[in-house]
């Protein structure tokens, strides 16, 4: 079952390129998977510049949504939710980091680094291989793969007490 799972988010996110190219937006994450009111194909979107819409959102789910159908990506009942990541958004890419440098996020990883695996600090700077974030409780620039990264998020509440 998770392997079908992962091709229909593939295949989402091949459907959605175009679209979301066209309307100047970006994609942030595509979730699918089961939930108490059923299957739930969840599209997270944003605009670079300037954020996203309630209208936005309409606008790419009526487009993907028909394409969907015309595709039969799915071939099962599913809730369509089209959607702003938020300020706790996901940070999953290079670019997502680069564009979060200099604010504190968190970091789970899935292996212990130093006997730690949760971080917190500022984005300092990112590479092909990981991001560096200067951790709080180190005192340190620490650097962790991209492939170690469990979860990261922006630190909602650094951004409201400055």
């Amino acid at each position: 079952m998770e392997e079908r799972v992962q091709q229909v988010i593939d295949r989402v996110k091949e459907l959605l390129a175009p679209i979301l190219e066209e309307g100047g937006f970006e994609l942030v994450d595509v979730e699918f998977q089961k939930e108490p009111v059923g299957w739930v194909l969840r599209i997270y979107a944003d605009r670079p510049q300037g954020g996203i819409t309630i209208s936005d959102c309409q606008w790419i789910s009526e487009r993907i949504g028909t394409l969907l159908d015309v595709e039969d990506v799915i071939p099962h009942a599913y809730h369509l939710e089209v959607s702003s990541p938020g300020l706790d958004r996901p940070l999953k890419t290079q670019r997502d980091f680069e564009r979060h440098r200099g604010v504190v996020v968190k970091i789970k990883t899935h292996e212990p680094m130093d006997n730690q695996r949760n971080f917190k600090g500022a984005v300092v700077s990112t590479s092909e291989r990981g991001v560096t974030v200067h951790d709080v409780s180190r005192n340190a620039d620490v650097e962790i793969p991209y492939d170690n990264i469990k979860s990261a998020r922006v630190d909602i509440d650094s951004l409201f007490n400055k």
